[in-house]
């Protein structure tokens, strides 16, 4: 079987949960077809990641397209953000359209022929609307669901900044689910996403988590009651995660016991944290750091005794939720910190409900080094029984074989 993959980046260095999953999935996939990946070119580091990629998914032929910009112009934002009040369009599906990939994906297929087209995300499909393909798509989030959130957080007194967002964010829903109802299949990454959809009248939906094998173990170290690193991984610059920031500095951290607290040293890492975050944790004790390189999210991550999410909201699947877990780290979180991650309470990870429970479990992580090991190796065993590789690659190409045998009917059916 022959596939084409498209990508919204380069699949490495994996550091978003995103690119996680895509390089994951890559790599479950690429001994199983002839597997083509259509992807924008590294933004930095070119030789360094190619290099990467080849040991990676060696035998995989690489195209490039050009992306967008990851921030459109002050001036182009309000540009778009003014047509849409004249055209009714949305305004994230103006900036997402990307010609430069439509013309990418269409040389490609008139000049070879795939069996299967998979597109990564929702943001790259945007641009493919229209295309007769062997589509499946596979979507990271709901995004309407984040767009009517961020819109109903906007400050009351800025009235018309949020009637414009949420009449947007009512926009993208239709755009959204039209765009995935035109998909011959649609995968989500959860079951909760799957549900949402089903709502909103799309059939043609399957749950496959991003599969993620286990990172092999650190040489055990001598455990120490006097402090340990918890850490929290994640796009410091999203809403979602900048509030996660939030409660932990103003309701959970306030909450532990002093002598607890100074046995543990508390990173905030991921994104590009705002002068007023980098303000805050300083002033709270708490360390925090902007982008990482590959070494550096090596060394945190071996470090680290404990992962903790305060994250309550959002949809898809909570892939550094996943990675902490595959490593052998104890993880704590509210429950939407574990959401596509269905663990047993208590068992392969510890839940809070509230801030006052974060803050105690927080504390008996602390202090109880055997629990951590405990929790560590139920996380584990956990991510080894339900998001296996050798199990979720077939499982996607099964995906792509019925798409195939459909779209090849339907060619015939059209010739005859």
């Amino acid at each position: 079987m022959k596939v084409l993959f498209i990508t919204p980046a380069y699949p490495v260095p994996a550091h978003s949960g995103g690119a996680i999953a895509t390089l994951e999935t890559l790599r479950s996939i690429y001994l199983r077809c002839e597997l083509h990946l259509l992807t924008p070119p590294p933004e930095s580091d070119r030789a360094a990641h190619e290099t990467r990629m080849q040991q990676l998914l060696p035998g995989v032929v690489i195209h490039y397209y050009q992306a967008l910009e990851p921030q459109p112009a002050r001036f182009e934002m309000y540009t778009t953000a003014a047509k849409t009040v004249v055209t009714g369009r949305s305004y994230w599906a103006s900036i997402w359209l990307n010609r430069n990939l439509r013309v990418a994906v269409q040389r490609l297929t008139a000049a070879q022929r795939f069996d299967a087209v998979h597109c990564d995300w929702l943001q790259p499909a945007v641009s493919l609307r229209g295309l007769n393909l062997p589509l499946v798509l596979r979507t990271l989030d709901v995004h309407f669901v984040g767009m009517l959130e961020w819109a109903e957080s906007l400050p009351p007194a800025e009235k018309l900044r949020r009637v414009y967002w949420r009449k947007q964010a009512e926009r993208f829903r239709r755009f959204e689910i039209e765009t995935l109802a035109a998909s011959p299949v649609v995968i989500t990454l959860s079951v909760e996403d799957e549900s949402i959809l089903r709502e909103e009248g799309i059939s043609n939906v399957v749950t496959i988590p991003p599969p993620h094998g286990l990172v092999p173990e650190a040489a055990p170290q001598a455990e120490s009651n006097e402090s340990c690193l918890a850490l929290f991984v994640g796009r410091l610059d999203m809403p979602v995660n900048r509030k996660a920031f939030s409660v932990f500095v103003d309701r959970i951290w306030p909450q532990m016991q002093a002598d607890l607290r100074s046995r543990v040293r508390v990173v905030f890492a991921g994104g590009f944290p705002d002068a007023e975050m980098q303000r805050r944790a300083m002033e709270s004790g708490l360390g925090i750091r902007g982008p990482l390189s590959d070494s550096d999210a090596d060394r945190l991550f071996a470090e680290a005794k404990i992962f903790f999410s305060p994250v309550s909201s959002g949809t898809g699947i909570k892939i550094k939720t996943l990675e902490a877990m595959a490593r052998g780290k104890p993880m704590i979180g509210f429950r939407g910190a574990f959401r596509g991650v269905p663990v047993t309470p208590n068992k392969q990870a510890l839940i809070a409900d509230t801030p006052e429970e974060f803050a105690c479990m927080f504390e008996l992580l602390v202090s109880d080094g055997a629990l951590r090991r405990e929790i560590g190796r139920a996380a584990r065993d956990f991510v080894r029984a339900n998001f296996d590789p050798a199990i979720l690659g077939p499982r996607l190409m099964n995906v792509y074989a019925r798409v195939a045998q459909s779209y090849a009917h339907e060619r015939l059916e059209r010739s005859a």
